[in-house]
């Protein structure tokens, strides 16, 4: 695939994602297509809820450096994402003029493993920021012994996921996920099923059915009566069902 034909798939991922998409939907859908799924302890989440992202990452080890963040924003293309993760929390690693240069970029957002800080100004940039909190002091006013040399363009570590350069991120309210950017199509492909199937399911209910017949709820509890290690998601299956 040619580069345009490449960069007009990317674009199709973040406009499904963004209008109908959700990161519950796209971590299902990851696992049905078996594709591993690159889920972070809880707690990163948008500063303000109605904010999405989705884009290629670019991961900075901190090591409260901010000439790492500097540098990783610097150099980073439209539609990137600045992945930071750092070894505490205990400073805030991105505020209103690094956010301010990467809105200007044409940057994507920011997912910070720890804290920021102008909460108020990021809010009006509208750049989406999916953090852990927030905190007045950045890096430059922390003792010299908390500092070390950051690097940016590595893999990182956020709890137990691995996050490589060039992997997807997707976030909303309910936090973020993260994909191997080879294995996207599967992904996608299976989103789309789902999405129809729920999209379908949505309707029925409005339309006055109970979700336990529409599962056969009964039918279920009387197989796992019969079976304690009766999967659900196999009996969801078999009716063409899936939530």
């Amino acid at each position: 695939m040619g580069a345009v034909g490449m960069e007009d798939t990317m674009s199709e991922y973040v406009r499904r994602f963004q209008e109908k998409y959700s990161t519950a939907l796209l971590a299902d859908a990851g696992f049905r297509a078996g594709v591993p799924v690159g889920i972070p302890p809880s707690g990163i989440i948008p500063l303000a809820r109605d904010q999405k992202l989705a884009g290629p990452v670019v991961p900075v080890r901190v090591n409260n450096d901010l000439i790492a963040i500097l540098g990783a924003v610097h150099q980073a293309g439209p539609g990137e994402v600045i992945v930071l993760a750092n070894r505490t929390y205990e400073v805030a690693l991105l505020g209103d003029l690094l956010a301010t240069d990467a809105s200007r970029k044409g940057l994507a957002g920011f997912v910070v493993d720890g804290l920021v800080r102008d909460t108020t100004t990021l809010l009006e940039i509208g750049l989406p920021v999916f953090c852990r909190g927030t905190l007045p002091i950045g890096p430059l006013k922390l003792p010299a012994e908390l500092k070390g040399l950051g690097e940016s363009g590595v893999a990182v570590t956020l709890g137990e996921v691995t996050v490589n350069p060039g992997d997807w991120v997707f976030g909303d309210a309910d936090g973020v996920i993260f994909f191997p950017a080879d294995r996207l199509p599967a992904v996608f492909e299976q989103a789309e099923e789902s999405w129809a199937r729920e999209e379908a399911l949505t309707t029925e209910l409005r339309g006055g059915a109970a979700l336990g017949d529409l599962l056969d709820i009964e039918g279920f509890l009387q197989k796992r009566a019969a079976d304690p290690t009766a999967d659900f998601n196999a009996h969801l299956a078999e009716r063409g069902r899936a939530i």
